[in-house]
């Protein structure tokens, strides 16, 4: 009698060397992408007036050059013990919009890992993220079944969820009986010193205006010790003038000088910025607040108490052991600058 011969059935096996060299192949992709010529970045253009084609090119570089080499991708993710054979997962994305694909890397560290993203997208970046996502999918059709495209979560094991102050609180309560990470507002503060010299502090104006302010490491307040010159940084903002021709950007600016005037708050402008004296650190579109500081101690006690609402402070000098972003960088971080400063790794592993 014959021997009856059953084949096993094969797991679709996926591993994480496998996943890198997919998202390395994306990055090549976005490397060389036309911006110019391609109707879906025409479409998120008109969709969402904010987005514009240097700003997403701007993103698309940051992802390629910073997120998606091998080099980037196995530094970052060889600090952890990542299980060969990872307990899939379904993880909830709810993503933002605020700046083109600010979402990615949240999808991208559930992914690594080895679960499954189930995504709701936001409606101000649908087109860019679901362009990245169909991208990554046509490289290896593991991606197919390991991201969800939703219009709600359901059914999910953990949670990352990004909105702002208000959103965060319905948040915290709607995703309370799974684990989470729940990203509420935060900003970038810049410090300036004295004697920093001029030609040091150009990439200031980059990390000021790039996505015209509207990202959460985008500088909303500036420190300056005593004795720094306003007029010195009206002249380096002037590297970005041409946001006065942006229509919403024009309005918000606008709509500020009116109300800033009416409130009788103290400010100085130029045609397309206003900096003024506010010891908050959220400042509104077109603006930015600023406050002078003494001495190094006064400005550590600042900081310390304003922490919850600081992504991170940018500045070319190192003081009190503060972990500062370089003048220019703001918007170019690494795999490893997490944000709200939560390990999203370490805890997308203990999930």
């Amino acid at each position: 009698m014959e021997a009856l011969c059953f084949t096993p059935k094969i797991k679709n096996v996926n591993t994480i060397e496998k996943r890198i060299e997919s998202f390395v192949k994306l990055g090549q992709y976005l490397n060389s992408f036309d911006i110019e010529h391609s109707d879906k970045v025409k479409r998120a253009i008109a969709f969402n007036p904010w987005f514009t084609a240097d700003f997403i090119s701007s993103a698309f570089k940051g992802i390629s050059e910073m997120f998606l080499t091998k080099e980037a991708l196995t530094t970052w993710i060889g600090d952890y013990q990542v299980p060969v054979t990872t307990s899939q997962k379904t993880v909830g994305i709810v993503m933002a919009g605020n700046i083109p694909c600010v979402g990615f890397h949240d999808l991208l560290s559930v992914l690594i890992v080895g679960h499954r993203a189930q995504v709701k997208l936001s409606e101000k970046d649908s087109i860019l993220m679901s362009l990245l996502i169909t991208e990554l999918q046509d490289i290896d059709n593991y991606f197919t079944t390991a991201i969800d495209l939703v219009d709600r979560l359901s059914g999910f094991d953990a949670v990352i969820a990004t909105g702002s102050d208000t959103s965060s609180r319905y948040f915290e309560k709607y995703f309370s009986f799974v684990p989470h990470i729940i990203r509420k507002n935060r900003h970038g503060v810049g410090v300036i010193f004295k004697d920093d010299d001029k030609p040091a502090l150009q990439g200031i104006a980059k990390d000021i205006f790039n996505y015209f302010g509207l990202g959460c490491r985008n500088i909303s307040k500036l420190y300056l010790e005593e004795g720094v010159e306003l007029s010195m940084i009206f002249e380096i903002l002037e590297a970005f003038s041409e946001v006065r021709f942006h229509n919403k950007y024009k309005n918000n600016f606008d709509y500020n000088q009116a109300l800033f005037l009416l409130n009788r708050d103290e400010f100085y402008s130029n045609d397309f910025i206003h900096l003024r004296h506010e010891k908050t650190i959220s400042s509104r579109i077109a603006s930015i607040n600023y406050e002078y500081f003494k001495s190094k101690t006064s400005l550590v006690e600042e900081l310390q108490t304003n922490k919850e609402a600081i992504q991170c402070i940018i500045s070319n000098q190192v003081f009190d052991n503060i972990n500062c972003v370089p003048f220019g960088k703001a918007q170019s971080p690494h795999l490893w600058d997490y944000a709200d400063g939560v390990d999203t790794i370490d805890f997308l592993i203990n999930i």
